[in-house]
């Protein structure tokens, strides 16, 4: 059998009726939307039964007004066939902090940092994964940037803080972030170099050495 983006979604079709909730063919790129609990099942069979063997990125967007409100995407290239095909998931029904997916790190052991950093920008967790932590923002930050209610300049954050970005211990709401203006320090500049126009927060030179 020859193997295509087409017949894969047919065959997936078949052989998992109850996992499908939608074939989708755009622009001959063909995507399977999947219920969450089929996701492990389905891609175990595309790895093993039809060489879908490199998972090139898992990712997610989302949907503020939609319910469900995320889809969560994953995109398979089947290298001895040349031939791509897109799943999709859509999660978080009931409004729910942290919407969970099962995770695929089983079948693609590169899924790891994909998932990681979908729960750390999205706040989706991924059940069964090895080490499900924060991989960008630091570990105690407590919101997730590309969530579509994430303020677009960030939080109104207290002094003293070089550059205006450290963690919260707790949900600090909406604000704006403190920004780095050009009298302030350059990004690689060390500490002990303080400009006259020094950004608020920063102690004066001759404070620092008594």
């Amino acid at each position: 059998m020859v193997i295509t983006a087409a017949s894969t979604v047919e065959t997936v079709q078949k052989r998992f009726p109850q996992a499908v909730i939608e074939a989708v063919d755009f622009r001959d790129e063909q995507t399977l939307v999947l219920r969450p609990e089929s996701l492990v099942d389905v891609c175990t069979y595309l790895k093993k039964s039809l060489q879908y063997d490199l998972l090139e990125t898992v990712t997610a967007v989302d949907w503020l007004e939609r319910v469900p409100r995320y889809d969560v995407i994953y995109q398979l290239l089947s290298m001895p066939n040349q031939c791509y095909v897109r799943l999709k998931l859509r999660v978080g029904e009931r409004r729910e902090e942290h919407p969970a997916v099962p995770s695929v790190t089983g079948v693609w052991a590169g899924a790891n940092w994909y998932e990681r950093e979908v729960y750390d920008l999205f706040g989706i967790t991924f059940i069964g994964h090895p080490d499900l932590r924060r991989i960008l923002m630091p570990m105690d930050w407590t919101t997730h940037p590309l969530r579509k209610d994430y303020p677009l300049n960030g939080f109104d954050l207290p002094e003293p803080h070089w550059g205006g970005q450290v963690p919260y211990t707790i949900d600090p709401g909406v604000g704006q972030q403190t920004l780095r203006t050009p009298q302030g320090r350059t990004l690689d500049e060390r500490r002990e170099k303080v400009n006259p126009n020094q950004e608020p927060g920063t102690l004066k030179e001759d404070t620092q050495n008594t």
